[in-house]
């Protein structure tokens, strides 16, 4: 995927992630090809190449790009770093998962909703605030935990339909990670 700087390879980038989006309200993700997202986005395949590798790259632009949700160190460090944190963690990620319910029921109904884990599992390794009093490695064993817990969760609730609220959501997930059902 692109990353550098040019503002037309930007604009792009932006006019292709729209163009999958739409398309994907009309048709499977699996049916869409490259050359009718490149029609629908008003580019050539040559550009799309010069700044995609596929299809899924694509969607994985648009989750860091508009969908992308971080942690910040308010969250993740109140007065003290374990149930305090673990129950914000759940708050913050249960918010997100309501207000991007549309989304990820987009993903949820084209099947593509695995690359949610990618996108929590990064957002988690690179917050410099969460869980930075463990070591690395475990830190990243954590990240995976979480970001699958997170991201199982979410792809649940799009498939169940939306019906939860962001409160239960949130009890959901601290239940879970707490480990309270046993």
């Amino acid at each position: 995927m692109y990353c550098g700087s040019n503002k037309t390879a930007l604009s792009s980038q932006r006019q292709i992630a729209r163009a999958l989006m739409s398309l994907m309200q009309e048709e499977p993700y699996d049916r869409i090809t490259i050359s009718a997202l490149c029609k629908e986005a008003g580019i050539s395949r040559q550009t799309f190449y010069s700044l995609f590798t596929s299809r899924e790259n694509v969607v994985v632009f648009t989750l860091q790009a508009r969908y992308r949700f971080t942690p910040d160190e308010e969250m993740l460090t109140p007065t003290r770093k374990d149930a305090c944190g673990l129950r914000m963690l759940c708050r913050s990620y249960s918010e997100y998962i309501e207000a991007n319910r549309s989304f990820l029921q987009l993903l949820s109904r084209n099947k593509i909703d695995y690359l949610l884990y990618d996108s929590i599992f990064e957002a988690l390794s690179d917050c410099g605030c969460f869980l930075e009093h463990i070591d690395p490695c475990t830190r990243r064993y954590a990240a995976s935990f979480y970001a699958g817990g997170i991201s199982s969760v979410a792809c649940c609730y799009a498939r169940e339909g939306c019906t939860a609220t962001a409160d239960e959501l949130e009890e959901m997930l601290y239940t879970f990670f707490t480990g309270s059902l046993f």
